[in-house]
Protein backbone atom coordinates (compact mmCIF):
# COMPACT_ATOMS: atom_id res chain seq x y z
CA UNK A 1 0.00 0.00 0.00
CA UNK A 2 0.78 3.55 -0.71
CA UNK A 3 2.27 5.84 2.21
CA UNK A 4 -0.96 8.48 2.98
CA UNK A 5 0.46 12.12 2.41
CA UNK A 6 0.50 14.74 4.93
CA UNK A 7 -2.49 16.99 2.85
CA UNK A 8 -4.65 14.16 2.91
CA UNK A 9 -4.55 13.22 6.76
CA UNK A 10 -7.41 14.44 8.78
CA UNK A 11 -7.10 15.70 11.95
CA UNK A 12 -9.72 15.34 14.63
CA UNK A 13 -10.11 18.33 16.51
CA UNK A 14 -11.69 17.41 19.67
CA UNK A 15 -8.28 16.61 21.49
CA UNK A 16 -7.77 20.89 21.39
CA UNK A 17 -11.34 21.51 22.64
CA UNK A 18 -10.70 23.82 25.73
CA UNK A 19 -13.17 21.90 28.79
CA UNK A 20 -16.32 22.89 30.24
CA UNK A 21 -14.08 24.31 33.52
CA UNK A 22 -11.69 26.47 31.25
CA UNK A 23 -14.22 27.73 29.44
CA UNK A 24 -15.67 28.84 33.04
CA UNK A 25 -12.35 30.67 34.33
CA UNK A 26 -11.57 32.27 30.85
CA UNK A 27 -15.12 33.96 31.34
CA UNK A 28 -14.90 34.43 35.04
CA UNK A 29 -11.70 36.41 33.77
CA UNK A 30 -12.75 38.24 30.90
CA UNK A 31 -15.80 39.47 33.38
CA UNK A 32 -13.97 40.69 35.69
CA UNK A 33 -11.28 42.68 33.57
CA UNK A 34 -14.64 44.35 32.26
CA UNK A 35 -16.14 45.07 35.93
CA UNK A 36 -12.48 46.61 36.85
CA UNK A 37 -12.76 48.68 33.11
CA UNK A 38 -15.96 49.64 34.29
CA UNK A 39 -15.51 50.92 37.73
CA UNK A 40 -12.30 53.01 36.61
CA UNK A 41 -13.23 54.65 33.83
CA UNK A 42 -17.16 55.11 34.41
CA UNK A 43 -17.90 55.10 37.93
CA UNK A 44 -15.62 58.44 38.18
CA UNK A 45 -17.62 59.50 35.53
CA UNK A 46 -20.74 58.95 37.35
CA UNK A 47 -19.94 60.32 40.53
CA UNK A 48 -18.26 63.65 38.58
CA UNK A 49 -21.38 64.51 36.93
CA UNK A 50 -23.36 63.45 39.82
CA UNK A 51 -21.26 66.08 42.04
CA UNK A 52 -21.77 68.33 39.19
CA UNK A 53 -25.68 67.94 39.13
CA UNK A 54 -25.68 68.45 43.25
CA UNK A 55 -23.29 71.73 42.66
CA UNK A 56 -26.02 72.69 40.28
CA UNK A 57 -29.32 71.99 42.28
CA UNK A 58 -27.30 73.47 45.39
CA UNK A 59 -26.34 76.63 43.50
CA UNK A 60 -29.78 77.00 42.27
CA UNK A 61 -31.50 76.60 45.85
CA UNK A 62 -28.61 78.66 47.71
CA UNK A 63 -25.62 80.68 45.57
CA UNK A 64 -22.32 80.32 47.29
CA UNK A 65 -21.80 83.54 49.19
CA UNK A 66 -18.74 86.00 49.17
CA UNK A 67 -17.45 88.99 50.69
CA UNK A 68 -16.74 91.48 48.33
CA UNK A 69 -15.16 95.47 47.98
CA UNK A 70 -14.35 97.75 45.60
CA UNK A 71 -10.65 98.67 44.75
CA UNK A 72 -9.08 101.41 46.20
CA UNK A 73 -7.28 104.04 44.01
CA UNK A 74 -4.15 105.78 45.85
CA UNK A 75 -4.53 109.05 46.77
CA UNK A 76 -2.01 110.99 44.12
CA UNK A 77 -0.44 113.03 47.79
CA UNK A 78 -0.35 109.95 50.01
CA UNK A 79 2.42 108.21 51.95
CA UNK A 80 3.81 104.34 51.59
CA UNK A 81 4.98 102.45 54.91
CA UNK A 82 7.88 100.64 54.41
CA UNK A 83 9.61 98.45 57.38
CA UNK A 84 13.53 99.55 58.38
CA UNK A 85 15.76 98.85 61.28
CA UNK A 86 16.39 101.69 64.05
CA UNK A 87 20.42 101.96 63.91
CA UNK A 88 22.73 104.63 65.88
CA UNK A 89 23.93 107.43 64.00
CA UNK A 90 27.55 106.50 64.59
CA UNK A 91 28.60 102.64 65.53
CA UNK A 92 32.20 101.81 66.32
CA UNK A 93 33.88 98.44 67.54
CA UNK A 94 37.08 99.71 69.51
CA UNK A 95 40.06 97.21 68.62
CA UNK A 96 43.58 97.70 70.58
CA UNK A 97 46.05 98.88 68.31
CA UNK A 98 48.68 97.47 70.44
CA UNK A 99 49.21 94.37 72.22
CA UNK A 100 49.34 94.27 76.38
CA UNK A 101 47.43 92.74 78.97
CA UNK A 102 44.21 94.60 80.23
CA UNK A 103 45.53 96.92 83.25
CA UNK A 104 42.09 98.40 84.31
CA UNK A 105 39.00 98.74 82.24
CA UNK A 106 36.50 102.47 83.18
CA UNK A 107 33.39 101.60 82.04
CA UNK A 108 30.91 98.36 81.62
CA UNK A 109 27.80 98.30 78.79
CA UNK A 110 25.21 100.77 79.64
CA UNK A 111 27.80 103.61 80.90
CA UNK A 112 27.40 106.85 78.73
CA UNK A 113 31.55 108.05 77.69
CA UNK A 114 32.22 111.86 76.17
CA UNK A 115 34.84 112.25 73.18
CA UNK A 116 38.14 110.51 74.55
CA UNK A 117 37.18 109.31 78.05
CA UNK A 118 39.50 106.63 79.17
CA UNK A 119 37.65 103.29 78.51
CA UNK A 120 40.79 100.65 79.49
CA UNK A 121 44.36 100.77 79.76
CA UNK A 122 47.02 98.60 78.95
CA UNK A 123 50.30 96.90 80.02
CA UNK A 124 52.54 96.67 77.41
CA UNK A 125 55.91 94.73 77.94
CA UNK A 126 57.19 94.56 75.03
CA UNK A 127 56.32 98.24 73.54
CA UNK A 128 58.51 99.39 76.54
CA UNK A 129 61.31 97.24 76.09
CA UNK A 130 61.85 98.42 72.52
CA UNK A 131 60.65 101.67 73.47
CA UNK A 132 64.04 102.09 76.00
CA UNK A 133 65.93 100.30 72.72
CA UNK A 134 64.63 103.34 70.53
CA UNK A 135 65.25 106.01 72.52
CA UNK A 136 68.81 104.72 73.82
CA UNK A 137 69.32 104.53 69.48
CA UNK A 138 68.15 107.52 69.24
CA UNK A 139 70.89 109.30 71.59
CA UNK A 140 73.20 107.45 69.70
CA UNK A 141 72.94 108.63 66.55
CA UNK A 142 72.93 112.59 67.96
CA UNK A 143 75.94 111.68 69.66
CA UNK A 144 77.47 110.92 66.21
CA UNK A 145 75.91 113.85 64.74
CA UNK A 146 78.37 115.97 67.09
CA UNK A 147 81.37 114.10 66.27
CA UNK A 148 80.60 114.11 62.39
CA UNK A 149 80.55 117.88 62.66
CA UNK A 150 83.26 118.14 65.13
CA UNK A 151 85.54 116.22 62.28
CA UNK A 152 83.72 118.01 59.40
CA UNK A 153 84.94 121.53 60.72
CA UNK A 154 88.32 120.09 61.34
CA UNK A 155 88.83 118.50 57.81
CA UNK A 156 87.47 122.09 56.55
CA UNK A 157 90.14 123.94 58.45
CA UNK A 158 93.07 121.83 57.16
CA UNK A 159 91.59 121.82 54.09
CA UNK A 160 91.52 125.48 53.97
CA UNK A 161 95.31 125.79 55.11
CA UNK A 162 96.47 123.23 52.71
CA UNK A 163 95.05 125.70 49.47
CA UNK A 164 96.60 128.51 51.27
CA UNK A 165 100.30 126.62 51.10
CA UNK A 166 99.55 125.16 47.95
CA UNK A 167 99.06 128.48 46.12
CA UNK A 168 102.68 129.52 47.86
CA UNK A 169 104.19 126.63 46.72
CA UNK A 170 105.17 125.05 50.35
CA UNK A 171 102.96 121.86 49.43
CA UNK A 172 102.18 120.00 46.67
CA UNK A 173 99.13 120.61 44.48
CA UNK A 174 98.05 116.58 45.43
CA UNK A 175 98.48 117.00 49.06
CA UNK A 176 95.99 119.73 48.98
CA UNK A 177 93.35 117.73 46.20
CA UNK A 178 93.67 114.78 48.89
CA UNK A 179 92.86 117.51 52.23
CA UNK A 180 89.84 118.67 50.15
CA UNK A 181 88.75 114.91 49.42
CA UNK A 182 88.69 114.25 52.88
CA UNK A 183 86.89 117.17 53.93
CA UNK A 184 83.87 116.44 50.96
CA UNK A 185 84.13 112.46 52.47
CA UNK A 186 83.38 113.99 56.27
CA UNK A 187 80.13 116.15 54.85
CA UNK A 188 78.88 113.18 53.15
CA UNK A 189 79.57 110.99 56.64
CA UNK A 190 77.56 113.55 58.41
CA UNK A 191 74.83 113.26 55.94
CA UNK A 192 74.27 109.50 56.30
CA UNK A 193 74.65 109.80 60.08
CA UNK A 194 71.79 112.63 60.19
CA UNK A 195 69.77 110.53 57.92
CA UNK A 196 70.36 107.40 60.65
CA UNK A 197 69.44 109.54 63.19
CA UNK A 198 66.01 111.47 61.53
CA UNK A 199 65.16 106.78 60.77
CA UNK A 200 65.77 106.73 64.54
CA UNK A 201 63.91 109.66 65.85
CA UNK A 202 60.84 107.75 63.50
CA UNK A 203 60.89 104.51 65.27
CA UNK A 204 61.01 106.17 68.38
CA UNK A 205 57.62 108.12 67.14
CA UNK A 206 56.31 105.40 66.04
CA UNK A 207 56.66 103.28 69.35
CA UNK A 208 55.73 106.40 71.47
CA UNK A 209 52.73 106.19 69.57
CA UNK A 210 52.23 102.78 70.18
CA UNK A 211 52.78 103.09 73.43
CA UNK A 212 50.10 105.68 73.67
CA UNK A 213 47.53 103.29 72.40
CA UNK A 214 48.14 101.64 75.68
CA UNK A 215 44.91 103.67 76.64
CA UNK A 216 42.18 103.04 74.88
CA UNK A 217 39.81 106.18 74.86
CA UNK A 218 36.00 106.75 73.18
CA UNK A 219 36.05 107.99 70.08
CA UNK A 220 32.77 110.03 70.07
CA UNK A 221 29.65 110.49 72.70
CA UNK A 222 27.90 107.55 73.00
CA UNK A 223 26.82 104.57 75.49
CA UNK A 224 29.04 101.45 75.32
CA UNK A 225 26.61 98.30 74.65
CA UNK A 226 29.11 95.88 74.66
CA UNK A 227 32.22 94.98 76.67
CA UNK A 228 34.49 91.96 75.96
CA UNK A 229 37.50 92.67 77.61
CA UNK A 230 38.55 91.33 81.71
CA UNK A 231 41.35 92.51 83.86
CA UNK A 232 44.68 90.03 82.79
CA UNK A 233 43.65 89.38 79.80
CA UNK A 234 45.86 89.41 77.00
CA UNK A 235 44.88 91.33 73.62
CA UNK A 236 46.77 91.47 70.53
CA UNK A 237 46.68 94.60 67.83
CA UNK A 238 44.07 94.48 65.18
CA UNK A 239 40.25 93.52 64.29
CA UNK A 240 40.58 89.83 65.63
CA UNK A 241 39.58 90.63 69.14
CA UNK A 242 37.19 93.40 69.73
CA UNK A 243 37.41 95.36 73.77
CA UNK A 244 34.16 97.35 73.06
CA UNK A 245 31.11 98.67 71.12
CA UNK A 246 30.23 102.43 71.29
CA UNK A 247 26.96 103.93 69.85
CA UNK A 248 25.98 107.77 69.60
CA UNK A 249 21.91 107.22 70.10
CA UNK A 250 21.09 111.01 70.54
CA UNK A 251 20.22 110.58 66.79
CA UNK A 252 19.10 107.59 65.08
CA UNK A 253 18.72 106.60 61.42
CA UNK A 254 16.79 104.13 59.37
CA UNK A 255 17.60 102.93 56.21
CA UNK A 256 14.77 101.60 53.83
CA UNK A 257 14.24 100.55 50.60
CA UNK A 258 12.05 102.68 48.73
CA UNK A 259 10.43 100.57 45.37
CA UNK A 260 11.07 102.13 42.12
CA UNK A 261 7.39 103.18 41.64
CA UNK A 262 8.15 105.94 44.58
CA UNK A 263 11.30 106.22 44.44
CA UNK A 264 11.36 109.86 41.95
CA UNK A 265 9.08 111.47 44.66
CA UNK A 266 11.49 111.14 47.51
CA UNK A 267 13.51 114.19 48.01
CA UNK A 268 16.15 115.41 50.49
CA UNK A 269 14.49 117.14 53.26
CA UNK A 270 11.53 115.43 53.20
CA UNK A 271 9.47 114.72 56.35
CA UNK A 272 8.91 110.78 58.10
CA UNK A 273 6.89 109.87 60.60
CA UNK A 274 8.07 106.19 62.30
CA UNK A 275 5.68 103.82 64.41
CA UNK A 276 7.17 101.25 66.63
CA UNK A 277 4.69 98.70 68.37
CA UNK A 278 6.53 99.35 71.46
CA UNK A 279 5.20 102.89 71.63
CA UNK A 280 1.95 102.65 70.28
CA UNK A 281 0.96 106.09 71.95
CA UNK A 282 3.54 107.69 70.38
CA UNK A 283 4.82 109.24 66.99
CA UNK A 284 8.15 109.59 65.99
CA UNK A 285 9.90 112.64 63.18
CA UNK A 286 12.26 112.15 61.32
CA UNK A 287 14.25 113.36 57.67
CA UNK A 288 14.79 112.10 54.44
CA UNK A 289 19.09 112.83 54.91
CA UNK A 290 20.66 111.22 51.77
CA UNK A 291 20.04 108.55 49.25
CA UNK A 292 22.21 106.44 47.03
CA UNK A 293 20.98 108.12 44.09
CA UNK A 294 20.40 105.13 42.33
CA UNK A 295 18.32 101.43 42.15
CA UNK A 296 19.84 98.13 43.25
CA UNK A 297 19.17 96.23 39.95
CA UNK A 298 18.54 92.84 42.09
CA UNK A 299 14.70 94.77 44.10
CA UNK A 300 14.71 97.91 42.08
CA UNK A 301 14.31 99.90 45.45
CA UNK A 302 16.32 103.37 46.22
CA UNK A 303 18.14 102.67 49.56
CA UNK A 304 16.85 106.00 51.78
CA UNK A 305 18.20 107.29 54.77
CA UNK A 306 16.13 108.69 57.54
CA UNK A 307 17.49 110.53 60.81
CA UNK A 308 15.62 110.74 63.61
CA UNK A 309 16.60 112.38 67.07
CA UNK A 310 16.78 110.70 70.02
CA UNK A 311 16.69 113.07 73.17
CA UNK A 312 15.45 110.66 75.28
CA UNK A 313 17.27 107.44 73.97
CA UNK A 314 13.42 106.39 73.63
CA UNK A 315 14.76 104.73 70.52
CA UNK A 316 17.00 101.96 70.71
CA UNK A 317 19.53 100.15 68.23
CA UNK A 318 17.93 96.97 66.32
CA UNK A 319 14.65 98.11 66.52
CA UNK A 320 12.06 97.41 64.13
CA UNK A 321 9.91 100.32 63.22
CA UNK A 322 7.54 101.48 60.14
CA UNK A 323 7.93 104.15 58.48
CA UNK A 324 6.14 106.54 56.37
CA UNK A 325 6.96 108.90 53.76
CA UNK A 326 4.89 111.25 51.57
CA UNK A 327 5.23 110.21 48.22
CA UNK A 328 3.52 111.65 45.20
CA UNK A 329 2.65 109.73 41.99
CA UNK A 330 0.70 110.75 38.61
CA UNK A 331 -0.79 107.32 37.90
CA UNK A 332 -1.94 106.38 40.68
CA UNK A 333 -2.14 102.44 40.96
CA UNK A 334 -5.41 100.47 42.75
CA UNK A 335 -5.28 99.30 45.83
CA UNK A 336 -6.50 95.55 46.76
CA UNK A 337 -5.85 93.23 50.12
CA UNK A 338 -3.28 90.52 49.84
CA UNK A 339 -5.75 88.52 50.46
CA UNK A 340 -8.25 89.55 47.19
CA UNK A 341 -5.27 87.93 45.01
CA UNK A 342 -4.40 84.54 44.02
CA UNK A 343 -1.17 83.60 42.67
CA UNK A 344 -0.65 79.65 41.07
CA UNK A 345 0.03 77.84 37.96
CA UNK A 346 -2.98 80.28 35.86
CA UNK A 347 -0.76 82.95 36.77
CA UNK A 348 -1.25 86.26 38.94
CA UNK A 349 -5.26 86.78 39.01
CA UNK A 350 -8.33 88.27 41.25
CA UNK A 351 -11.78 86.95 41.44
CA UNK A 352 -14.44 89.68 40.72
CA UNK A 353 -18.27 89.24 40.73
CA UNK A 354 -20.46 90.85 37.74
CA UNK A 355 -24.04 90.51 37.30
CA UNK A 356 -23.95 88.08 40.16
CA UNK A 357 -21.14 85.91 38.60
CA UNK A 358 -17.43 84.73 39.49
CA UNK A 359 -15.26 85.84 36.88
CA UNK A 360 -11.17 85.83 36.71
CA UNK A 361 -9.13 88.54 35.63
CA UNK A 362 -5.34 88.14 35.50
CA UNK A 363 -3.52 91.61 36.67
CA UNK A 364 -0.55 92.78 36.80
CA UNK A 365 1.16 93.90 40.08
CA UNK A 366 2.61 97.68 40.44
CA UNK A 367 4.28 96.99 44.20
CA UNK A 368 3.68 95.55 47.50
CA UNK A 369 3.10 97.45 50.26
CA UNK A 370 2.73 95.02 52.95
CA UNK A 371 -1.34 95.37 53.83
CA UNK A 372 -1.96 96.77 49.98
CA UNK A 373 -1.24 95.51 46.98
CA UNK A 374 -1.12 98.02 44.18
CA UNK A 375 -2.49 96.49 40.85
CA UNK A 376 -0.97 97.77 37.74
CA UNK A 377 -3.48 96.74 35.07
CA UNK A 378 -6.31 94.07 34.65
CA UNK A 379 -8.74 95.77 37.21
CA UNK A 380 -11.38 97.90 36.87
CA UNK A 381 -11.94 100.80 39.57
CA UNK A 382 -15.91 99.94 39.84
CA UNK A 383 -15.25 96.13 39.73
CA UNK A 384 -16.15 94.38 42.47
CA UNK A 385 -13.06 92.41 43.99
CA UNK A 386 -13.81 89.41 45.78
CA UNK A 387 -12.17 88.72 49.43
CA UNK A 388 -10.18 85.62 49.96
CA UNK A 389 -11.22 83.86 47.25
CA UNK A 390 -11.78 79.96 46.78
CA UNK A 391 -11.34 77.51 44.27
CA UNK A 392 -14.55 76.17 44.34
CA UNK A 393 -15.05 79.34 42.67
CA UNK A 394 -15.26 78.72 39.03
CA UNK A 395 -15.76 81.06 36.15
CA UNK A 396 -19.58 81.46 36.00
CA UNK A 397 -20.83 79.94 39.45
CA UNK A 398 -23.76 81.51 40.88
CA UNK A 399 -23.15 83.93 44.07
CA UNK A 400 -24.44 86.21 46.43
CA UNK A 401 -22.22 89.04 47.41
CA UNK A 402 -21.88 91.03 50.31
CA UNK A 403 -20.04 94.16 50.39
CA UNK A 404 -17.00 94.01 53.36
CA UNK A 405 -16.59 96.49 55.73
CA UNK A 406 -13.46 98.66 55.77
CA UNK A 407 -10.39 97.50 57.47
CA UNK A 408 -9.95 98.39 61.24
CA UNK A 409 -6.62 100.96 61.23
CA UNK A 410 -4.55 100.00 64.08
CA UNK A 411 -5.06 101.97 67.42
CA UNK A 412 -3.52 102.46 70.56
CA UNK A 413 -3.48 99.00 72.83
CA UNK A 414 -6.56 98.53 74.72
CA UNK A 415 -7.55 96.63 78.14
CA UNK A 416 -7.70 92.90 77.37
CA UNK A 417 -11.50 91.73 78.34
CA UNK A 418 -12.36 89.27 80.88
CA UNK A 419 -10.83 85.42 80.00
CA UNK A 420 -12.70 82.25 79.94
CA UNK A 421 -13.88 81.62 83.48
CA UNK A 422 -13.42 84.67 85.22
CA UNK A 423 -15.75 85.52 87.85
CA UNK A 424 -18.30 88.85 87.09
CA UNK A 425 -18.67 91.32 89.61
Amino acid sequence: MEPEHAEDAVIDPKPYRPGRSRLIVTAGVAATILAVLVLVGVVPRLRAASARKEDHDREAAEPAHVMIEAPQRQAPNGRVSLPGTVQAVQDAVIYARTSGYVRTFNVDIGDHVKEHDVLATLDTPDVDQELRGAQAATQQTAANIDAAKTQLELAGTESNRYQTLSGAGVVSKQDMEERKAGFDARGANLKAIQAAHLTSEANLQRLRELKSFATVTAPFDGVVTTRSVEIGQLVAAGVSQPLFHVANTSVMRIFVNVPQVYAPAVKVGDAATIHLREYPNRVFTGQVTRSSGALDPATRTLLTEVRIPNPDGALLPGMYAELELAVSRVDSPLMIRPSSLVADASGTRVCVVVDGKIHWHDVKIDSDLGDKIAVLSGLGEHEQVVIGPSERLSEGLAVSATTAPPPVAPGPATKPGPKPGDVKP
